[in-house]
């Protein structure tokens, strides 16, 4: 939703997105950047930049229309497209099955990943997609950022306090089984494919030294970051996990064969995104913060500052440490290859009249994060699978931002202008070729 566009267009089905009003003064996502109708030409403008990989995420309603039933073969056709221009560039399609975009139809029958229907569904096009996409496919991720995606369920509201516990449980259990599903899928109908399973890593700082807020961080970083992570590498849900869903109440229906199915789904690969740390203090009590009000305020640019650190424009903490924090912790427990799938910084700017943008500060931003990526490997021994950003080209922010900016290409709109949605390259776009063709041991200008 966030590059497509044609959002009635080839017979695609409603999802959540295109029904949603657009907030003042910010976009809707039915036309997006149109990448549906120029695809070949970001293609082609990646394949300039020498990239080897390229994340994109499958539209499930563009597929399955209701989400469920009868396929739309013209959907299928447009991904093998996209997929067969890839790999005529050189490129390497990572396919991601989920962003936060349900068929609407399955959010109005089952309330989306709460009903058990939809795993079934899921499973359904999980199975189209590896089997329509055969051995040109090398890499899946069954979610983008698993655990934020379970999360927003509450952080959209609608949910009654009283049920958050179990209404979060409950998505919880059900994303961990269509995963399941999915590397069932791969392992039969593509066994020469990886699946790695994605969070967003958002490391959490102790505020102070005080124990109480060292606790409440380690607390924070567990819930967020390692429960996920940790049923995804291991296949079976960690002990403080079903301690907590034992002590709210909140234990999820679990069919029979539940737990076999996730212990047979080990991934591959672990995938994450890392845009900022955050640092938690106890609350007065001593009691820990709730990580889903943490994450919301940060990401919203509301959470607790870091006196140490610069922010971007939206209040996101610049921590390139944290990225080295990030891989090397998980790497360490959980001994599986790392892929860095998202990281970038948005930035509200505005091309000069030849469509250039000196993007000094982005350079500086992915100097910065690599230097500490390059120390990640040598010195702390990750096998780091490689690194993608978000996003090699302007497109609208998961708020359905325009201005938010994370490019190495500008698309000429706005957010309540679409303009002639030119491309350009920034100046960042020359300096990321370098990089990618020294394969990052040359962060010079």
């Amino acid at each position: 939703m966030q590059t497509e566009g044609a959002w009635n267009e080839g017979g695609k089905g409603l999802s959540v997105y295109d029904v949603q009003k657009p907030k003042p003064g910010k976009s809707d996502w039915k036309v997006a950047i149109d990448f549906y109708h120029r695809y070949q030409e970001d293609i082609a403008l990646f394949a300039e930049m020498g990239f080897n990989a390229y994340r994109f995420s499958v539209s499930w309603s563009r597929v399955f229309p209701d989400g469920e039933g009868a396929v739309n073969e013209e959907g299928l056709r447009f991904y093998d497209a996209v997929i067969d221009e890839l790999l005529a560039k050189g490129i390497e399609p990572v396919v991601c099955l989920y962003h936060f975009d349900m068929p609407l139809t399955l959010q109005k029958k089952y309330s989306g990943w709460r009903g058990r229907e939809t795993v079934e569904a899921y499973r359904v096009y999980a199975e189209t997609l590896v089997r329509r996409f055969g051995k040109r496919v090398k890499y899946y991720i069954p979610f983008n950022e698993q655990n934020a995606a379970a999360l927003l369920t509450l952080l959209t509201g609608g949910v009654p306090a009283e049920q958050a516990a179990r209404v979060h449980s409950t998505v919880m259990h059900h994303m961990f089984l269509a995963g399941a599903y999915l590397h069932r899928a791969v392992r039969q109908y593509a066994p020469h494919a990886k699946i790695g399973g994605m969070v967003n890593f958002t490391p959490m700082y102790p505020a102070t030294c005080r124990p109480q807020d060292v606790l409440a961080a380690e607390r924070a970083n567990r819930t967020f970051n390692f429960q996920t992570l940790d049923v995804l590498a291991t296949g079976e849900y960690p002990a403080d996990l079903l301690t907590a869903w034992r002590a709210q109440n909140a234990m999820p229906e679990m069919y029979a064969d539940d737990l076999k199915l996730l212990k047979s789904a080990k991934m591959d690969f672990l995938a994450h995104s890392y845009y900022m740390s955050i640092p938690v203090a106890a609350n007065e009590d001593g009691s820990i913060p709730d990580p889903a009000q943490l994450i919301g305020a940060n990401y919203f640019g509301k959470g607790r500052k870091n006196p140490y650190l610069e922010e971007s424009e939206w209040g996101w903490a610049i921590d390139p440490t944290g990225l080295r924090l990030a891989v090397s912790q998980m790497y360490s427990r959980y001994r599986l290859p790392i892929f860095t799938i998202e990281c970038g910084i948005g930035v509200d700017e505005t091309a000069d009249e030849n469509g250039y943008v000196d993007d000094g500060y982005r350079i500086d931003y992915f100097r910065r994060h690599l230097e500490q990526l390059r120390l990640a490997v040598d010195e702390d021994g990750v096998d780091l699978m490689g690194f993608l950003t978000w996003g090699p080209i302007d497109i609208l922010s998961s708020q359905g931002e325009m201005r938010k900016r994370y490019g190495f290409i500008y698309v000429n709109r706005t957010d309540t202008e679409l303009r002639d949605l030119k491309r350009s390259r920034k100046k960042s776009f020359g300096w990321f070729k370098k990089v990618i063709a020294a394969n990052g041991s040359d962060l010079s200008d």
